[in-house]
């Protein structure tokens, strides 16, 4: 009876051991760079590897990271930025965010436009009509119809 009880308490150990947590979605792209996408109810989110997610899918679309380790994620119309660890760098609040220049991006919000950095600090506030940055680095806004160049050295 001893002998049963021992082998019977060993079996469960290992199948305790052994049992395997794994996440089930309604499709998993391919992997590439190490991570791949995932979907589950209509939502995007990314693993590694070894299956751990690393993004939940809450996104309704993730793109892909570029060379900074950064993508532009999209939920409920709204725009922000993830690290591929799954740090939210900029919550999703913007209407639209474009590609960076440099270390800059402009975003809209309410028709406005203002620019953050690769870090999601705001460094213009959404109060301008448009804003363009140059070839030189050098910011152009329109405010009331005025233009006028910013100056981001001291942010």
């Amino acid at each position: 009876m001893k002998k049963i009880f021992l082998l019977l308490l060993s079996v469960l150990v290992f199948q305790g051991f052994s049992q395997e947590v794994t996440q089930e979605y309604d499709k998993i792209g391919k992997f590439k760079k190490g991570i791949a996408y995932v979907w589950k109810n209509g939502h995007c989110g990314v693993i590694n590897q070894s299956g751990k997610e690393i993004i939940k899918p809450t996104y309704d679309k993730i793109s892909s990271f570029g060379n900074d380790a950064l993508a532009y994620t999209t939920k409920d119309g709204k725009m922000g930025l993830i690290t591929m660890e799954g740090k939210v760098i900029v919550a999703n609040v913007y209407d639209d965010i474009t590609t960076f220049k440099g270390f800059y991006a402009i975003t809209r919000k309410s028709g406005l436009a203002g620019i953050i950095n690769k870090h999601g600090k705001v460094l213009v506030d959404n109060k301008y009509e448009t804003i363009k940055i140059g070839k030189n680095g050098e910011i152009r806004a329109v405010k009331d119809g005025k233009e006028m160049v910013l100056d981001l050295k001291d942010k």
